[in-house]
């Protein structure tokens, strides 16, 4: 079993994708966001790439959430923001999100057998579903404005840290060991280390630091989000 890591949403290959599990991380704010909304009582999230097909979906049963460099979408429920939705109340209710990065990166891993969601806030869930498939598996950073993002990598260190605890004889590529040790050398300074990255500083301009500080929780949920036809489900880790 091998673990290989996509630093950004434009460098995934189709090898990197087929047959394996790919994990989508997009540590702020879209996997932070994703897992908030299914551990607080939503359905389902459907991500969508456009602001119009998130209006074309728009229904009694739905939530509309999403951002654009930040900033929220006009008409829209909710930003792109886990605090927000760690205190919104929709049980049973779908969210529609569509963000700058982190959707178009699901959306261009959808053809993977097992498609999962993951960072800090359910790490330790995330990798142990992820190694349960008995695939290599692909840790797929969506980055930010086309490059890499500090926060995605460190995350994928920590799961990476999480899978060698579970298994010592799967082989990591060497910018995954790369990120595994930052992590470790940084875990203890997670927030503060998120706040100085160049989407931190720009979610600090926005007045997001209690996103930032609310993502780099770590293992504060219990569930892994999949992607199934379209659509993430919850799914509990016991």
């Amino acid at each position: 079993m091998r673990i290989e890591v996509v630093p950004t949403v434009e460098e995934v290959r189709f090898e990197q994708i087929s047959n394996r599990v790919v994990i989508v991380i997009d540590v702020l704010r879209a996997s932070s966001t994703i897992v908030t909304a299914l551990g607080n009582g939503f359905s389902s999230v459907i991500p969508v790439e456009t602001i119009g097909q998130a209006h074309a979906l728009r229904s009694a049963d739905t939530v509309l959430a999403g951002e654009r460099q930040c900033r929220k979408i006009s008409d829209f429920d909710y930003n792109n923001s886990p605090t927000a939705l760690s205190q919104a109340r929709h049980p049973g209710q779908q969210l529609i999100l569509t963000t700058t990065n982190g959707t178009r990166a699901i959306q261009k891993a959808e053809r993977a057998p097992a498609l999962l969601i993951g960072c800090f806030l359910n790490a330790t869930a995330c990798m142990n579903y992820a190694l349960t498939h008995y695939l290599d598996i692909t840790l797929y950073c969506a980055g930010t404005r086309s490059e890499f993002a500090l926060e995605d990598g460190l995350a994928a260190g920590l799961l990476i840290d999480r899978a060698r605890q579970a298994n010592s004889r799967l082989t990591v590529c060497d910018l995954g060991e790369a990120l595994r040790a930052s992590y470790l050398f940084l875990a203890d300074q997670l927030p503060q280390q998120l706040m100085q990255t160049a989407t931190g500083k720009r979610l600090v301009q926005h007045q997001f630091a209690d996103d930032i500080r609310y993502c780099s929780q770590v293992d504060r949920y219990n569930l892994v989000p999949v992607v199934k036809e379209k659509r993430i489900l919850p799914h509990l880790v016991s």
